[in-house]
């Protein structure tokens, strides 16, 4: 008796060592006579979690601006009239626009003008222009440009006995407005002059006036017009 006494004395001190490590309630619980076990209950250990909490806020991925698409490409049209006294003619143009950078502008474009020059005789013109803009301040909604491009012209003249037909090349330059009221739409405005010279295979002179004849022209034109950008 007295020898399975101390075995379960023993026993249990090798249960309480084996699991103070792990920090584990023992609960032993002493045999009521010689024929029955030793029962032993165990609490298991209480596992402990630590969160670190960050101080800084948790970064917040956001989708980087929408550039806008831009315009290079645009259709323009305006209506225009000559200035002076002697000459009345009027009439439309129609351009195929570039702008390859924000500065610079291609005009590539023909109209149809019609009226009277300074010899009173009913005139139609067909011209053909091929127009560079540049643009002083692209970033604002009201831009300054100017322009220079070369030019031809194919002409008709009804006169008191006949009717000629002309063709002239020349150039022109000149200073405009461009006011951006949408991305996709613009008013233009400018003011430009035309120097030319009649190149057709006649030997007439196209102006004469008394004892001077010339087949160089020139003059103002006004236009006022619109842009559409794709």
């Amino acid at each position: 008796m007295l020898r399975f006494a101390l075995l379960s004395f023993v026993a249990s001190v090798i249960v309480l060592t084996r699991t103070e490590s792990a920090h584990a309630e023992v609960v032993v619980v002493q045999p009521q006579d010689s024929s029955s076990p030793m029962l032993v209950k165990t609490k298991p250990p209480t596992v402990v979690v630590v969160k670190q909490r960050s101080d800084s806020p948790t970064p917040v991925m956001q989708s980087p601006p929408r550039r806008e698409r831009e315009r290079k490409v645009g259709l323009h049209f305006d209506v225009g009239g000559t200035l002076g006294p002697d000459v009345t003619m009027g009439g439309f143009n129609g351009a195929l626009r570039f702008r390859p950078k924000p500065y610079v502008g291609i005009d590539l474009g023909s109209g149809y003008f019609v009226g009277h020059d300074f010899q009173g005789f009913y005139r139609t013109e067909i011209p053909v222009t091929a127009n560079v803009l540049f643009f002083v301040n692209p970033k604002h909604k009201l831009q300054v440009y100017f322009l220079l491009g070369p030019g031809a012209s194919f002409g008709r003249v009804d006169m008191l006995s006949e009717v000629r037909r002309m063709t002239h090349v020349g150039g022109q330059a000149g200073l405009g407005l461009e006011l951006r009221l949408a991305r996709a739409f613009a008013l233009n405005f400018d003011a430009r002059g035309v120097l030319r010279h009649r190149i057709d295979s006649d030997p007439r002179p196209e102006f004469v006036d008394g004892t001077k004849s010339t087949d160089t022209s020139g003059g103002a034109l006004l236009t006022f017009g619109a842009t559409f950008y794709f």
